[in-house]
């Protein structure tokens, strides 16, 4: 297992497949984003992609559903377009045994800070909503991780 722990923030497309699976690191768990797609789908996605991948140890938690401006997100035709209906190219996935988890990702990412500090690595995909309010609850986050 590697020392190294990774929690991706992924609105979970087609583009965002590659950064599940990487072997230097233990991916810890997963924040599902809206963007490419409404945050409940990319959850699903993420599962159902993880499943395939034999990740069914890794948690996937909600985030967000919209932006801090807003008060709804609507997928965009063009995300339709490049993304399919359900954002993974029109795959038709297993449905992945694990379900979604309850912690919020905002919790899970604040925990998370706090407990590997500058052994955690954050990377987002999608909006950066997640981490954003994550500060705004917790600011002393920002100080747990060095700078590479």
């Amino acid at each position: 297992m590697a020392s190294t722990k990774m929690i991706l923030d992924l609105d979970t497309g087609v583009d965002d497949v590659l950064a599940i699976c990487d072997p230097r690191v233990d991916l810890i768990g997963v924040i599902a984003s809206y963007g490419n797609t409404l945050v409940e789908t990319s959850a699903q996605n993420t599962l159902n992609l993880l499943h395939l991948l034999g990740g069914n140890d890794v948690p996937v938690y909600l985030g967000e559903s919209h932006s801090s401006t807003t008060d709804h997100f609507d997928v965009m035709p063009i995300s339709k377009a490049i993304h399919g209906e359900h954002s993974v190219g029109n795959l038709s996935l297993a449905t992945a045994i694990r379900k979604i988890e309850q912690t919020s990702g905002i919790q899970f990412l604040i925990d998370m800070a706090h407990k590997y500090q500058d052994k955690l690595i954050y990377v987002p995909t999608g909006p950066l909503t997640n981490m954003a309010k994550a500060l705004k609850i917790d600011p002393e986050i920002s100080h747990l991780w060095a700078v590479h």
